[in-house]
């Protein structure tokens, strides 16, 4: 006899495709981010207004992240506004993590490699 749970699962739509994966975006808008280091370094900017330059940087790779973000998240069930706010977010962070690079190196004299 076959239970009633096997043959939910079997009239279920197969999912063909795992949700999107917005990685490469993320990458992209990193990288983007990251080009900024070196020539702020060799003239040694202020760290206040390397953040400045870096938060109006890179909107385009920003746009494509956010886009693939939020509909990696739509795709596995999460409510608009909550995906909006975890694109959001992670936009944040990563700006936040080129900065503290950036302030990083300055304060070592060091460069990326």
């Amino acid at each position: 006899m076959i239970s009633p749970l096997l043959l939910l699962a079997l009239a279920a739509p197969a999912s063909s495709a795992p949700p999107p994966n917005p990685n490469l975006q993320r990458q992209a808008f990193t990288k983007c981010l990251s080009a900024l280091l070196r020539p702020d370094l060799e003239q040694k900017t202020a760290v206040d207004a390397f953040a400045t330059k870096a938060s109006a940087a890179c909107t385009a790779e920003e746009a494509s992240f956010k886009a693939a973000s939020i509909a990696s998240d739509r795709a596995v069930g999460i409510r608009p506004a909550d995906a909006e706010q975890n694109a959001k977010s992670e936009i944040t962070d990563i700006r936040s993590a080129a900065v503290e690079r950036y302030k990083g190196y300055l304060e070592t004299n060091t460069a990326p490699r």
